[in-house]
């Protein structure tokens, strides 16, 4: 990624339209202007950039203050990259400093760089709550995660139409192994072949979110040499977060004369979240009848592919007595930001609140949505009221009758 002091042009397009008040979930919830994404890459340029302003406590909590949801870089009339800038501001204070958020280094710091740490990961839980973190939020670790389930290549089922590689993102492997299995089962049903390759890890998402680029390269450098060459039509992800960092962050996090950018290049043209594939493919075989209603919970990861947003809405209406509610905000942030609530516990839970009332007022009997941050999270919360969140694929496995999803 460039590094901080290159974004300093891009810095200065800002034309302070305030477009990014009403978009920022944080600014929405605090409304302090201190936070506002114009003045928080303002903040960035004065304290890391040029040093006109010294790099105080509270410059370090609005630089830690973001979400990275994106949104404000999505909708900014200027083009200024502004996810992009507080990732390279965080990697320069990292540098200087050896981080900002201790608790979420100390989840997200050294987990994730591999597949198989079942047993550090059970004992995050625990980590986090030694530092007095509550972990109500928290899903339960699966007891038998998705890489137990299958490994090698599903066949189709009749008719082959297409071949595809799946990235089993983390959320997917440890917390929600039936994203994984319902992903397969219908993939398989509408004659896909899907390849699940060995030796896949964290697309690296946390470590970028933290400024870590090191660890980010490690993983991205795995992951590039496993699915580069693989003959298949797709490269398939259930996550949104996960497909954002092949399709957008790989090429970024890596020098411009990187060997890897080539293979990179190769890779994201072929990378689609999986209801968004399975949509512009067609369903082969109508699913069967679910007599409930269903809302969508539009992650915020969604601006690398235009067509992700509305995949989830377009693929579950086909399936015969299923009612959709558009929810009153769908694209409305739910506040989790990977390990963000965590750090920020007080700002996501009443970010959170929002979302949660949207869907109180909507009423559906379901929830999808792609995120299992977003899932798990937003889940939580749900509970008391018996709402169910899952991923859109599990609702099309249930339609087709497969048990267990």
């Amino acid at each position: 990624m460039k590094k901080i002091e290159e974004y300093a042009e891009q810095i200065s397009r800002c034309s302070h339209c305030s477009y990014c008040q009403a978009s920022c979930p944080v600014f929405m919830e605090d409304i302090v202007e201190s936070v506002l994404p114009r003045n928080r890459i303002e903040v960035i340029l004065r304290s890391v950039i040029d040093k006109s302003m010294p790099l105080s406590p509270r410059a370090l909590e609005i630089i830690d203050r973001c979400l990275l949801c994106t949104n404000c870089t999505q909708g900014c009339s200027s083009q200024v990259p502004i996810d992009d800038i507080v990732i390279a501001a965080r990697s320069a204070i990292s540098m200087q400093t050896g981080g900002l958020s201790g608790v979420k280094n100390l989840v997200m710091g050294k987990m994730l760089r591999q597949r198989g740490l079942t047993a550090l990961m059970g004992k995050a839980g625990a980590m986090v709550q030694k530092v007095g973190i509550a972990t109500k939020d928290m899903p339960p670790l699966a007891a038998k995660t998705f890489d137990k389930f299958y490994s090698g290549t599903v066949k189709a089922e009749g008719e082959t139409r297409g071949r595809v590689a799946y990235f089993v993102g983390c959320g997917t492997n440890f917390m929600y192994p039936d994203t994984g299995v319902a992903t397969v089962n219908v993939l398989s049903r509408n004659g896909i072949e899907v390849i699940i390759p060995e030796g896949q890890v964290c697309c690296g998402i946390p470590s970028i979110a933290e400024g870590d680029f090191k660890s980010a390269r490690e993983m991205i450098e795995v992951n590039v040499s496993i699915f580069s060459d693989l003959e298949v039509d797709a490269i398939v992800t259930d996550c949104t977060s996960c497909g954002m960092m092949f399709k957008e962050k790989f090429t970024k996090v890596l020098e411009t004369a990187d060997p890897l950018q080539e293979k990179i290049s190769n890779l994201t043209s072929r990378v689609w979240e999986v209801t968004d594939f399975l949509n512009h493919l067609g369903l082969r075989e109508i699913p069967g009848p679910m007599d409930s209603s269903f809302t969508y919970h539009v992650p915020c990861h969604r601006a690398w592919s235009p067509t992700v947003r509305h995949a989830p809405r377009q693929i579950l209406t086909q399936i015969p007595g299923a009612e959709f509610r558009e929810l009153e905000n769908p694209e409305r942030c739910c506040g989790a930001a990977g390990a963000f609530y965590m750090a920020h516990r007080e700002l996501s839970e009443g970010i959170r609140a929002h979302r949660v009332q949207d869907i109180k007022d909507n009423g559906a009997d379901l929830v999808v949505t792609q995120c299992p941050v977003c899932r798990f999270y937003i889940g939580s919360a749900l509970k008391e009221q018996g709402t169910e969140i899952v991923h859109p694929m599990i609702m099309l496995a249930r339609a087709y009758g497969f048990n267990g999803c």
